[in-house]
């Protein structure tokens, strides 16, 4: 017992999270991860990945495009660091098509379940002559097909399987500093990592420097307008709640649907109850809201003006003509990855490609100056571009 122990599954060693049943170790970090595992060779891939597009890609996504499928066949991870709205899914199109012609397994593993099942829509579309299998909590019956999409707590199912492994938002929860989905990640690859984010950290930056491993960067939008740079407000909490009203008037006239970003359930909840006595065409979304599938797809349709929410949006959501408000952007929660994928929502559409983004705060924090500045960096490049 007084031997380290080290779990095999997820290589943790630390004593606090091992436990023992007849004097024998066990791990309690990764005892959770129970269920069927997928069986390498036994799904009969397909030769055909036929890559149907009804849009051009940008000269800039084609380039990333081509220098992942050259990174793929001489065996090198990619980070793909990439401005929110630059289309990364659109950019390992062809990198995943290599690697299904050459009889290869492929993975695209997102951190979120909703956008796991929007995903796999897109996929199809793009390869309708392959099977797509997505896979997530409460839907793993099958866990086999040309490509698996899946969320990255399921990747456990999964030994020395990928070929390719494609994981998106990275740096997104709950994958982000999570030891045993990273463990997970790794023992499931026996092939290339790529690894894309808007918003990488400087650890995974260092990650890969290393050798046989390569940094790829897209600082343009597809539809090539610049980054909508936050304006920032600061006030007491009474006017900027009445700045608030103003933005949800102003943007109802204009035919403008917002997305009022709040820090916490509870600021949400006390938020929503006050706006909704002046502005009744709005609702609220967060983590513990059962139907909060039925509430963001009645926003998309446009029923209603406004929708308040946790930052369980602040990925995955694009909506035409989407404008932005932060409420308490100061707030401790918020950093500058948080904040810059927030304003990413906006402007995501080449039909409507500005938009505004505004920070509402009693403070001006670090974070959200470093954000303006993060923002601002990408347009410089942009204008070096063009």
């Amino acid at each position: 017992m007084d031997s380290l122990f080290v779990c095999p599954r997820c290589g943790n060693d630390d004593p606090r999270y091992v436990g023992f049943i007849s004097n024998r170790p066990y791990c309690r970090r990764c005892i959770v991860f129970k269920g069927q595992e997928a069986e390498a060779d036994v799904f009969p891939s397909s030769s055909d990945a036929e890559l149907k597009l009804d849009y051009e890609l940008s000269q800039e996504q084609k380039a990333l495009s081509e220098e992942l499928v050259a990174h793929y066949r001489n065996g090198e991870h990619v980070l793909v660091h990439a401005v929110t709205g630059a289309g990364k899914t659109e950019i390992v199109y062809a990198v995943m098509a290599a690697a299904i012609d050459s009889g290869h397994e492929v993975g695209l593993a997102i951190p979120r379940r909703d956008v796991v099942i929007e995903l796999a829509g897109r996929l199809r579309g793009a390869f309708p002559r392959l099977t797509i299998t997505a896979v997530y909590g409460g839907h793993h019956d099958e866990l086999q097909g040309d490509i698996v999409i899946l969320t990255t707590h399921q990747i456990y199912r999964y030994v020395a399987y990928f070929d390719l492994l494609v994981i998106d938002e990275c740096d997104a929860f709950p994958f982000k500093d999570d030891p045993v989905l990273e463990a997970f990640a790794r023992r499931s690859l026996k092939g290339v990592l790529v690894a894309m984010s808007a918003t990488p950290t400087p650890a995974l930056i260092e990650r890969f420097r290393a050798p046989g491993h390569h940094i790829l960067r897209l600082w343009t939008r597809y539809h090539r307008h610049p980054l909508p740079v936050p304006k920032t407000i600061v006030s007491s909490l009474l006017f900027n709640f009445d700045c608030l009203l103003g933005f949800i008037i102003r943007y109802r006239k204009e035919g403008k649907p917002l997305l009022i970003f709040v820090p916490t359930i509870a600021i949400g909840e006390r938020l929503f109850f006050y706006v909704k006595i002046f502005a009744k065409k709005g609702a609220l979304v967060h983590s513990l809201r059962p139907d909060r599938t039925e509430i963001i797809d009645s926003f998309r349709a446009g029923r209603y003006d406004y929708l308040i929410s946790t930052s369980v949006l602040e990925r995955g959501i694009t909506v035409l003509n989407l404008q932005v408000v932060v409420f308490a952007a100061d707030h401790p929660l918020f950093d500058e990855g948080t904040l810059l994928q927030m304003s990413g929502r906006v402007g995501r559409k080449a039909e409507a490609p500005e938009g505004e983004v505004t920070f509402l705060s009693r403070r001006r924090t670090p974070a959200m100056l470093a954000a303006i500045k993060t923002i601002n960096h990408a347009n410089a490049h942009l204008q070096v571009v063009l």
